[in-house]
């Protein structure tokens, strides 16, 4: 085990469960991407069209990715910060493109606006937890 396991367990075990989560919903747009478009049928927007499956796909691959690289980085955060880094601007860029879409795109036509809204307020307390337990740099007198 790396040197940064007691300081930072409550950082690594996130990471695990981001980990977990992301690897699920990468399966799940791999292997049933139909199913989950089956849902989308109610929105006149959207269709089952070969091209969306092709992409859907293709997001379930880029998801196993960054699961494969938060179990990385929950290994040995220190080593890894920037994946830790990664992971709040993402966290942050989601919340703005939802408020984005809330307020330009009025996309309260398929989801409610309590919802994209609470949505996009989890994802900024999840990028400022991760930036208070993310390691912190050496100081250069150390």
């Amino acid at each position: 085990m790396a040197a940064s396991g007691a300081p930072h367990r409550t950082l690594r075990i996130i990471l695990y469960a981001i980990s977990a989560l992301e690897a699920l919903a990468g399966v799940a747009l791999l292997f049933a991407s139909p199913w989950l478009l089956s849902f989308a049928r109610s929105m006149p927007a959207l269709g089952a069209s070969d091209l969306l499956l092709f992409l859907l796909k293709g997001i379930g691959i880029v998801a196993l990715v960054l699961a494969y690289l938060f179990c990385v980085a929950a290994r040995d955060p220190v080593r890894y910060v920037a994946i830790v880094d990664a992971l709040i601007f993402l966290c942050i860029g989601a919340a703005v493109l939802e408020v984005y879409g809330v307020a330009a795109m009025h996309i309260d036509r398929y989801y409610p606006n309590v919802y994209v809204l609470s949505r996009a307020a989890l994802q900024l307390i999840l990028a400022v937890v991760l930036y208070v337990l993310r390691p912190k740099a050496p100081r250069a007198s150390d």
